[in-house]
C-alpha cells in the first residue's frame, strides 16, 4: 500500500508540472521529499532508498523547471550520499545519475566555475565520476529492462561525457565516487 500511495503522489507532481503549475508541483514535491526523508531517518532500508531516489528525481525536475539549478543539484547530491551504501534499483540510479548530469551542466552554465585550473580539475572529477556511475547503471538497466525510456537519454549523455573525460567501466562500489563528487562539488561552490 505504501508503494502505491508514494507512486501516486509522485505522479501528481509530474502531472502538475506537465500542466504548467510549478507552484503546485513544488508544494507537492516539498511535502513528499520531506516525508520520504523522515521515513529514511526511521527506516533506512533499500525500499526507502528507492523512494528517496524517486522523490529526489521529481524534486530535481521541478527545481530545474523553476530555474533553481543549485537546489536541484544539492538535492541530487544529498540523495547520492544518503543512498550510497544501499542496494537500489538500477533504473532508479540511472534516472538519478542522468538528472544529476543534466543539472550539473546547467549549474555550470550559470555559475562558470571553470575559470581556473583547479576548478577545471574538479569539474573533470565530477564528470568522470558521474560518467562512471551512469555507464554502470546504463548497462545494468539495459540488461534488466531494454525498453527503459531513460536509456536513450543516458546513451546521449554518455557520448558527451566520454568525449570530455575518461570513465571507468568497473564500479565495484559507488561510495568512493559519491565522496569524490561531493568533495569536488563543494570545492567549486555547487553545494555547501
Amino acid at each position: 500500500m505504501r508503494a502505491d500511495t508514494f507512486n501516486n503522489n509522485i505522479a501528481s507532481v509530474y502531472s502538475s508540472l506537465q500542466k504548467g503549475d510549478k507552484v503546485e508541483a513544488s508544494m507537492l514535491i516539498e511535502e513528499i521529499l520531506g516525508d520520504t526523508f523522515r521515513q529514511w531517518r526511521l527506516t533506512p532500508d533499500d525500499e526507502t532508498a528507492c523512494e528517496l531516489i524517486a522523490a529526489t528525481c521529481a524534486y530535481a525536475t521541478v527545481m530545474t523547471a523553476s530555474q533553481r539549478f543549485h537546489d536541484a543539484y544539492s538535492a541530487c547530491m544529498t540523495a547520492l550520499a544518503y543512498t550510497s551504501k544501499s542496494t537500489v534499483d538500477p533504473s532508479g540510479m540511472l534516472a538519478l545519475c542522468l538528472v544529476t548530469w543534466q543539472i550539473f551542466e546547467k549549474a555550470l552554465q550559470t555559475s562558470q566555475p571553470t575559470e581556473n585550473t583547479a576548478a577545471k580539475e574538479r569539474v573533470g572529477e565530477i564528470t568522470s565520476s558521474l560518467g562512471t556511475m551512469l555507464y554502470h547503471y546504463y548497462y545494468a538497466t539495459g540488461h534488466m529492462n531494454p525498453e527503459d525510456a531513460a536509456l536513450a537519454d543516458a546513451y546521449s549523455a554518455l557520448r558527451v561525457i566520454m568525449n570530455l573525460v575518461e570513465i571507468s567501466p568497473d564500479m565495484p562500489d559507488r561510495t568512493p565516487l559519491v565522496a569524490k563528487i561531493l568533495q569536488a562539488s563543494e570545492s567549486i561552490g555547487l553545494i555547501q
